[in-house]
């Protein structure tokens, strides 16, 4: 009987073993591309976008412009983009002059936004 709830304890801490986990993909098999394709750059002017390379890699990217950019705001429901802070920085929570419109869907860099009249965060963006 004590054989049978050895036996039973051993088969009921196997179910519980974890399945294994499946193999990463190999980040070398598929390297980060920094040029587009011909078809990507077609999509993106079709988009009316501009292919510009950003980033500290220097990857080519497709950047479409925003209408409002560079348009006075107080907070980003005023601006297709983000209401960026002029002044990259600034504490959150203090009152802010104003900013501007987003220029175009990709920021990098330290930047600042500004909601309700306030710096929101600053976030960095490489």
């Amino acid at each position: 009987m004590r054989g049978f709830a050895i036996l039973g304890a051993a088969l009921l801490a196997s179910a519980c073993v974890p399945a294994e986990a499946p193999e990463a993909p190999d980040a070398a098999a598929q390297p980060f591309q920094t040029t587009m394709s011909e078809a990507d750059r077609a999509a993106c002017a079709a988009d009316g976008g501009t292919v510009e390379r950003r980033g500290r890699l220097g990857a080519e990217l497709c950047v479409v412009p925003f209408a409002d950019a560079g348009k006075s705001c107080t907070d980003t429901s005023q601006c297709e983009g983000q209401c960026i802070a002029e002044e990259a920085g600034a504490q959150p929570g203090a009152q802010s002059p104003g900013g501007l419109c987003q220029a175009d869907d990709r920021l990098f860099g330290c930047y600042s936004t500004i909601e309700n009249g306030k710096v929101a965060n600053t976030i960095c963006v490489d």
